[in-house]
């Protein structure tokens, strides 16, 4: 291999690993996507992917995922292009040449073997070299060039690079080593590669959805040179894409003494595939090596917009988006963020750059549908929430929907918008609110059975939660039995809260019955017992929103943001 091709394979390789790292939104995460693939369930992860790819246009790993997702669909040429941009992605950095291995076509391999064996059988050995050079420089790996060099330069007396050649050959097509000419030169076991060889195996072998073979072209590079930390991190990557975590862990805890932040990383990503606790110190671990790495930066926001924690994950996105500007992912998350702590004004104004960045996106529709929802405006939410679900099948963007139908006494249209939320790969984030939203929008069109049902499948619900009393008193408010109906009533106001959803729930059952004083009561119940708890504050600045009080919604925020940061 030339020096040239050396270098840029070894960039390559580096640039691999430093953008390996799924850059999963709280929106689109890739391992409902990867779940399903795993799952046999190819076309619902095409479908995903295709989405996931449109939302995260700068993630490698999706489009790697959407072409095996074609692969086994047997469309081999979408595959191929998103293989190609999985690939392109990896090399994606200013002033780094890339490689154009398409530069000439497999027939014109084809034709320069027939021309290079058409001379050597006439015994112009000359001609029949330049043909073979001429292949090699198409594919440099070609065993045929490799062989047909080996007979040349047996024929010309010279045995050593005859076997230079041959060794070539075998490497690149083991079965020659059956042959005549490798039998008369002695051959009789497989060549060893080099280091360099069994790297660029590797990856070519990564990058043609062979897990298997990269993995094999990784342990073998390590049994000879055990302490090479991207080779380490590749393979480590590959049992993590084959799901081999146990092989993968491992791995990390064998090789702890030569890890580096990427292989930090890898272990974070472990632990997010298996819920460990353990996943918060690792990024944190991998923050205080590198505080500028956007990696780090974009896995420590996503962790804490997950976990509902959008005062750290507004921090590291804000610190995301001053390293990159130009990371659509980042801007997403950062505008979530400012849209839960309610600050409305500084997320709309970013609106337009995150736009800007991904205009493929739905997920734009979708968070100008929340800050209209949000600041109370909601026949705008409404529109831009079907805007994004026109443009994507999300459980996000169908579960805000059904709600805001639901406020909006859309009660038909959100029961429509729950059964499609339903089937969705990642709708089990929403289960209990599903459940919770069918029984709404059946009490309030009157239906007892379909209401009456859905109660009854919610046996698991404890008998002391405040929304089990909630719904009780509504079913028998509407069968006419208004004995029973007071009784649940008496014992629902008696019944201290407990839990952060039981002062939301009693909250909404207040507002409902238009006791708008005993509502926000409630709520500030909740907040004197669960001070940082947010959902408590978003749902008062809602409701105080509703009655246009806008400015005791701003300062609350203001006082959450102080208490926070005491």
């Amino acid at each position: 291999m030339n020096k040239k091709m050396r270098k840029i394979y070894t960039i390559f390789f580096f640039l691999c690993l430093i953008t390996g790292f799924s850059k999963a939104s709280l929106l689109w995460d890739i391992n409902y996507g990867i779940d399903l693939f795993r799952k046999n369930n190819y076309k619902s992860a095409c479908d995903y992917f295709i989405e996931y790819t449109k939302t995260n246009p700068n993630d490698k790993d999706g489009y790697y995922w959407l072409a095996r997702s074609y692969f086994n669909l047997k469309d081999e040429k979408k595959a191929n292009e998103n293989f190609e941009k999985s690939y392109e992605l990896s090399m994606k950095e200013k002033n780094i040449e890339k490689i154009d291995f398409k530069l000439n076509t497999t027939s014109n391999l084809e034709d320069y073997f027939d021309m290079a064996v058409m001379f050597f059988e006439s015994g112009d050995l000359k001609e029949a070299k330049t043909y073979a050079d001429l292949m090699l420089k198409i594919n440099e790996k070609s065993p045929s060039a490799y062989f047909i060099k080996a007979k040349i330069a047996q024929l010309e007396g010279n045995n050593q690079k005859a076997i230079e050649y041959i060794n070539q050959a075998i490497i690149f097509n083991n079965k020659l080593i059956k042959t005549n000419l490798a039998k008369s030169l002695n051959i009789k076991q497989l060549p060893e590669m080099s280091l360099e060889m069994y790297e660029v195996f590797a990856l070519e072998a990564y990058f043609s959805n062979d897990i298997a073979s990269a993995m094999r072209y990784c342990r073998k590079y390590l049994s000879l040179k055990s302490d090479n930390v991207d080779i380490l991190n590749m393979l480590i990557d590959l049992y993590i894409k084959n799901n081999d975590l146990g092989l993968a862990q491992i791995l990390l805890d064998e090789n702890k003494d030569i890890a580096n932040i990427y292989t930090i990383l890898y272990q974070a990503k472990i632990y997010e595939i298996k819920n460990d606790e353990k996943l918060e110190h690792t990024l944190l671990s991998a923050y205080n090596i590198n505080p500028n790495n956007q990696n780090v930066l974009l896995e420590l926001g996503n962790f804490y917009l997950k976990k509902g924690d959008y005062f750290n994950s507004k921090k590291y996105f804000e610190i995301l988006v001053n390293v990159n500007d130009e990371l659509a992912e980042g801007y997403f998350g950062y505008i979530y963020s400012l849209i839960q702590i309610g600050k409305y004004d500084l997320a709309i104004d970013l609106i337009r750059k995150f736009i800007s960045l991904n205009p493929q996106s739905s997920e734009g529709d979708y968070l100008l549908g929340k800050i209209c929802d949000k600041q109370g405006n909601k026949k705008e939410a409404l529109e831009y929430y079907s805007s994004a679900v026109h443009k994507a099948q999300n459980a996000y963007y169908y579960y805000d929907r059904a709600k805001i139908n639901y406020e909006l006494k859309n009660y038909e249209e959100s029961l429509d918008d729950l059964r499609i939320l339903e089937k969705l790969p990642n709708s089990d984030i929403f289960s209990d609110e599903i459940q919770k939203y069918y029984i709404k929008n059946y009490l309030k069109l009157g239906d007892i059975v379909n209401a009456q049902s859905y109660i009854n499948k919610n046996q698991n619900l404890d008998k002391n939660r405040i929304l089990y009393k909630y719904n009780l008193y509504h079913l028998y408010k509407l069968q006419g039995n208004e004995k029973l109906s007071l009784t649940q009533l008496e014992e629902l106001e008696r019944t201290k809260p407990v839990i952060v959803a039981d002062y939301i729930d009693l909250s909404e059952f207040y507002y409902e019955k238009g006791e708008i004083d005993k509502a926000i009561k409630t709520l500030n119940k909740g907040i004197k017992k669960f001070p940082k708890e947010i959902d408590l504050y978003s749902k008062k600045a809602e409701i105080l929103i509703s009655v246009n009080k806008l400015k005791d919604a701003k300062d609350l925020f203001m006082k959450l943001d102080k208490i926070y940061h005491n």
